[in-house]
């Protein structure tokens, strides 16, 4: 394999890494600072959008790279850095010595990584499932909250938002059959129908964390690496209520959440059948932390 083809497949294979809290890859995250690939020898560096990044996210994310990238045909040498973490030094050490979780940090790794792993997993499947059963409840307005549990898999068209969820199912071991409900908890069983509206706000919850917090980071790595955005991708079809904030200019239709990211001013409204422009919108942007390019 020559090395534009290993570089190719070496950039592919770091797409299917998830930052576990976000739930994206880190390449659309701007998370690979550079790649290079030549006589078999594959080297990452990474970057977080702070140096203050949990350690034990930074440690999944750097490991899964390494894992990926060494599954490769054409990698004979795979070297994976963390740069500009408080940890880097002591995460770059275990990487290298392939010590693991528990040996990199040792007794300050109180939760197994596998576990920390299935946690973000089911709030990503939670996530999923409310992004693609809202998107049903828009496009049929006879459809009841209290009928999401009569909804199979098989109801739900063949969208993005779907495919992701099925991906997430599987993920943690869920049906995906087309006749297996599409509203479940974590261990695939359907809630009772009275609890349907209170459980769907719940998901909705998690969907608004996670995206919400999803804009706030591709924000702040932004603004500690100027030049990070020409590596950044538009967050993925599968996202549908979220998103990067509207252009200034471009109307958010009346009924629309407001993106992630952006807030109505104080006394503001968008009445039925109007709308406001996005400069109209206050975007919430952090202040610099650091400001390593």
């Amino acid at each position: 394999m020559g090395a534009a083809q290993l570089e190719a497949a070496a950039r592919a294979a770091l797409g299917t890494v998830y930052d576990p809290e976000l739930d994206e890859p880190i390449t659309d995250l701007g998370f690979v600072r550079s790649l290079t690939a030549e006589d078999g020898r594959v080297t990452v560096h990474l970057r977080l959008p702070t140096s203050f990044c949990s350690p034990n996210f930074a440690y999944l994310m750097a490991s899964d790279s390494k894992d990926a990238l060494g599954a490769l045909p054409g990698a004979r040498e795979v070297t994976v850095l963390l740069d500009d973490h408080h940890d880097s030094d002591l995460i770059n050490r275990g990487l290298a010595a392939d010590a693991g979780y528990r040996g990199t940090f040792g007794h300050e790794a109180e939760q197994d990584l596998e576990e920390l792993r299935g946690v973000f997993r089911r709030k990503a499947h939670t996530a999923a499932m409310e992004r693609a059963l809202t998107a049903l409840l828009r496009a049929r307005p006879d459809l009841a909250e209290e009928q999401l549990g009569d909804v199979v898999l098989g109801d739900l068209p063949d969208t993005a938002a779907t495919r992701a969820l099925l991906r997430r199912r599987a993920a943690l071991g869920l049906g995906t059959d087309s006749a297996d409900p599409a509203l479940v908890d974590d261990d695939g069983r359907p809630y009772p129908p009275g609890e349907i509206p209170l459980r769907l706000r719940f998901a909705r919850s998690v969907r608004i964390s996670i995206d919400g917090n999803a804009h706030f980071c591709r924000g702040l790595l932004r603004t500690r690496y100027p030049r990070s955005a020409a590596d950044q991708s538009a967050r993925p079809e599968e996202f549908p209520a979220g998103g990067e904030p509207v252009r200034a200019g471009e109307p958010v239709p009346a009924g629309m959440p407001v993106p992630a990211g952006m807030s109505v001013p104080a006394g503001m409204s968008v009445p039925a059948g109007e709308s406001v422009q996005a400069g109209d919108l206050f975007q919430l942007t952090a202040p610099p932390k650091e400001n390593v390019s």
